[in-house]
């Protein structure tokens, strides 16, 4: 992989660390990977989130189910966190696709606040889509299930452990903050209702190899 440098204030972050690993999680196609310098960057970002969630301008917030409010395109964000992780993710894309290019359709931050949760989905225009873990909020006791990212696609065999094809069981990946993880597009996954008091944060990357013709949003969310 590339080891490109991103300035961070007065320190130089490697894009992507040595020795950086990249493991297979439940299936060949789902990708997982853990930073451990996000102390270099996690308080910078999650302030900046935090304060773009607070602009009406520019969240989004659909309703309950559509995972949280959503603050899109980071790369208009002025942030050179959020560049590097950005960064971070399009390296993992290449590394996993073994490709070259790596183009962003679209990213977004989502924020999820206690009763939020995300229906199960897949993502269009895209080939594969990357989820990175900032903060996990707070664990509920009563409920280890509470705000987890899990698939529940009967194309995957971990999750169709009673009958082939039947989703019985969910794949639910250990996402700690610091996690990153990819996975094509077109599995289907979802965001259990969280419970807690602080806010549970995560971006997201939908990726192609070339750049799509056309609007990664309906027109009336590149409005807002």
């Amino acid at each position: 992989m590339g080891n490109n440098i991103i300035q961070l204030g007065m320190k130089q972050i490697e894009v992507w660390p040595r020795d950086q690993k990249v493991e297979s999680r439940g299936d060949p196609t789902i990708r997982i990977t853990t930073f451990n310098d996000t102390q270099e960057y996690h308080p910078r970002l999650i302030a900046k989130i935090l304060e773009l969630e607070e602009n009406q301008r520019l969240r989004k917030r659909y309703f309950r189910g559509a995972c949280g409010t959503k603050i899109h395109h980071l790369e208009k964000w002025i942030s050179s966190e959020a560049e590097l992780i950005t960064s971070r993710a399009k390296t993992l894309f290449r590394h996993v696709l073994g490709c070259e290019e790596a183009v962003v359709e679209l990213s977004w931050a989502n924020v999820y606040r206690a009763g939020d949760y995300c229906l199960p989905h897949s993502h269009v225009r895209s080939t594969a889509s990357v989820v990175y873990c900032l903060d996990t909020g707070d664990l509920d006791p009563e409920d280890e299930l509470s705000g987890r990212f899990c698939f529940v696609d009967p194309r995957l065999q971990n999750c169709c452990q009673d009958q082939e094809g039947c989703m019985t069981t969910p794949l639910v990946p250990e996402m700690t903050a610091g996690t990153m993880i990819i996975f094509p597009s077109q599995l289907v996954h979802s965001v259990n209702p969280y419970n807690g008091m602080r806010p549970r944060i995560t971006l997201s990357w939908n990726i192609n190899k070339n750049a799509m013709s056309g609007s990664p949003l309906p027109v009336e969310a590149e409005k807002e």
